[in-house]
This record gives C-alpha cells, structure tokens and sequence, in this order.
C-alpha cells in the first residue's frame, strides 16, 4: 500500500521539488519593476550587439531608407499636388498610403533609427 500511494504521489523530496518549482513558477509570472527594467536593460543591450554584429550592412540600410523614404516623399507630394486637379485621385494615393506604405514604411524606419533610439534611452552617447 505504501508503495502504492509512493508510486501515486511521490516521495517527499518530490513533494517539496515540486512545490518549490510552483512557487518559482508564480514568482517569475509576476514582474516586479526592477525586474521590468532588467529585462528591457537587457533587450537594449542584446540589440546594441546585434547592430555592432551586423555593421557591415549599414550601407545597405542607408540605401533602403533613402529610397523609401524618397518613394514615401513623392507619394505625399504626390497626393497633395493632385488635391485641387483631381481630388478622387489625390484621395486614392493618400488611401494606398495609409493601407499599403506606411506600415512597410514605419517597420523600416523604426529598424534604420533603432540603434540611435535605444542609445539614447540608455542615456549612452550616439
């Protein structure tokens, strides 16, 4: 019998390994703030060596940004120079921009601009 309530529930070694995996388990389910800031410290840091990783291809970047955004320019100039000739054509560029461009747009920049925005949200210099 004795073996048989072992083999259901365990030893008590097991018990307590299980209950201080449990415990373990909640604690790291609920972040405190330090915590909160450790994990992003080390997101920011994380990413600082991914960018150094790749600096070779930051002219490939620079290349990319410069044609989206001069793609994403011309649109806007676009759109805006067609406002009073043809309104319904204007409204149609500005609508590709706000359904098709501007995500691709602001995913591109957000990546090109990373680097300098989680420098300065360390405080470290550019």
């Amino acid at each position: 019998m004795r073996k048989l309530l072992g083999a259901i529930f365990g030893s008590a070694q097991t018990t307590q390994e299980l209950v201080k995996g449990a415990v373990l388990g909640i604690d790291k389910m609920i972040f405190t703030k330090e915590e909160k800031a450790e994990a992003s410290a080390a997101l920011a840091e994380w990413w600082l060596k991914y960018l150094a990783a790749t600096q070779p291809q930051n002219l490939a970047r620079r290349l990319i940004a410069l044609v989206v955004v001069l793609l994403w320019a011309l649109l806007v100039l676009l759109g805006i120079a067609l406002w009073k000739l043809d309104p319904g054509y204007s409204a149609f560029v500005f609508s590709t921009l706000d359904q098709i461009v501007n995500a691709p747009f602001l995913m591109i920049m957000g990546f090109y601009f990373a680097a300098h925005i989680v420098r300065t949200w360390q405080g470290g210099k550019d």
